[in-house]
């Protein structure tokens, strides 16, 4: 089993953080910013920006950066700070470790299914390891990903009544497991890169730079992510071909019966070997303004799920089921205005959209939309403000054959991400829910919360 490997993740920080250490992020701070592509935390270069290979670490002792970040230093971009001296020479020898601890308190405050309890708590710690091979040699270019991951509390979305979790971190208790352990290969100077593993499809297609991660940004399943997208965790792999600046190709296997915290071996290659397929069409615009260049992302796909479901039967009709589901989807975001040159400080544009067979899922249309803007309050210029919306809309035959009270699930959601340092972030939270579940027989739900993340 893949679990036993999980421990690596937290006895690796042990050992190179003797010191009083935890390890940490290694980045400059923008890039755990909310109002960023969450790649960021994986520690692992984007793959729309190939790199050129980067020299040999250096061997003599003078070389060797000294240390620069005390633990605690809010100035630091990690609350254990370089490990006096040792972090640093650890990335230049092309491995770095992450940890994030994610903790959420959330409470239904009106509506919904349950508004008797008290507010819920549930949380997550993600590590990760890798490594750049290339640092070592660099006809070789190459990474490593191990992500370890532990999840506990369920929070309030069984109260909600809603089709789209309020916490999308909120996965009940997990304990410590594998959720990724990949190779990735670049060829041709980057144009061109496989990865093969165990992987997490939530990092790799349906990307967005502004609406894509729980943990730093809206906290919605349906602003996370399109939930329509059964974005498989588990063996699989990704081809991504990059030709010129402006497109990228996103082609895609992962096994379609993968357990979480599972090796996936069971699943992948015995019995009946299901595997959903991913394609994405990623074209990525520059538009040019006073302030510098404003950077966007349109993304076309399509996804192939062979899971059977049933069919809602017309009256009279045999129960039956069908496989080989297609779903449509696209998305974008935009960078609209920028207040510098020189920083994130702007808004930026974000919309989703998707399309599945009404005669298999109670909703068959989805879309979102919203914005985010960094830096909107004077002198709280790493901040940033997060609204957006969504819809779920009931299928017609659905409707038709099944319920016809069936209606829309609609989406409200408000964040406000308040940078204490680089490694501390606290977001408040609310959500308004319309229609939860689509079917006309839940109260509209108000829930509300508040967010910690920290860097170590």
């Amino acid at each position: 089993m893949l679990t036993w490997l999980a421990p690596v993740v937290l006895g690796v920080s042990a050992a190179i953080g003797s010191n009083g250490a935890v390890a940490g992020v290694g980045r400059a701070s923008s890039q755990d910013s909310p109002g960023t592509s969450p790649e960021a935390a994986q520690a692992v270069p984007a793959e729309d920006e190939p790199e050129e290979p980067a020299p040999a670490a250096a061997t003599s002792a003078e070389s060797q950066p000294a240390s620069r970040w005390r633990p605690f230093d809010l100035d630091a971009p990690t609350a254990t700070g370089d490990w006096g001296g040792v972090r640093n020479r650890l990335e230049e020898a092309g491995i770095r470790f992450n940890l994030f601890y994610n903790q959420q308190f959330q409470s239904v405050v009106r509506g919904g299914l349950d508004t008797n309890g008290h507010g819920r708590g549930s949380g997550s710690i993600d590590a990760f390891l890798s490594f750049d091979l290339s640092r070592h040699s660099p006809e070789w270019t190459a990474e490593l990903l191990l992500h370890g991951q532990r999840n506990w509390g369920r929070g309030v979305n069984p109260r909600t009544g809603a089709l789209s979790e309020v916490n999308d971190d909120a996965d009940g208790r997990l304990e410590l497991h594998v959720a990724q352990l990949w190779y990735r290969h670049r060829f041709w100077d980057g144009r061109v890169s496989l990865m093969l593993g165990f992987l997490d499809y939530q990092t790799i297609v349906d990307r967005n730079a502004y609406a894509n991660s729980e943990d730093k940004q809206f906290w919605n399943q349906s602003l996370d992510n399109n939930p329509f997208l059964p974005l498989a965790i588990g063996l699989g792999a990704a081809l991504t071909v990059r030709p010129c600046e402006w497109y990228t190709l996103i082609v895609g296997a992962a096994d379609a019966q993968s357990v979480i915290s599972k090796p996936g071996f069971s699943t992948a290659f015995h019995d009946e070997d299901l595997f959903r397929a991913y394609f994405e069409n990623d074209f990525h615009v520059t538009i040019d303004s006073p302030r510098g260049p404003l950077a966007g992302d349109y993304r076309v796909g399509l996804m192939y799920d062979p899971i059977q479901r049933s069919i809602f039967p017309r009256h009279r009709e045999k129960p039956r089921s069908g496989g080989n589901n297609a779903i449509l989807y696209a998305n974008f975001d935009q960078q609209v205005y920028r207040e510098s040159a020189d920083d994130d400080q702007g808004l930026g544009l974000f919309a989703r959209f998707g399309y599945r067979n009404p005669e298999r899922y109670r909703t068959s249309h989805f879309w979102s939309a919203g914005l985010s803007y960094t830096g909107l309050v004077p002198t709280r210029d790493q901040d940033v403000l997060g609204l957006g919306f969504a819809v779920q809309r009931a299928s017609h035959v659905y409707r038709h054959r099944a319920d016809d009270k069936a209606d829309n699930e609609v989406v409200y959601e408000l964040y406000y991400a308040v940078r204490v340092s680089d490694w501390c972030w606290i977001t408040p939270d609310v959500q308004y829910v319309a229609n939860p579940g689509a079917a006309g027989d839940v109260q509209h739900a108000l829930a509300a919360g508040v967010r910690l993340r920290l860097s170590f």
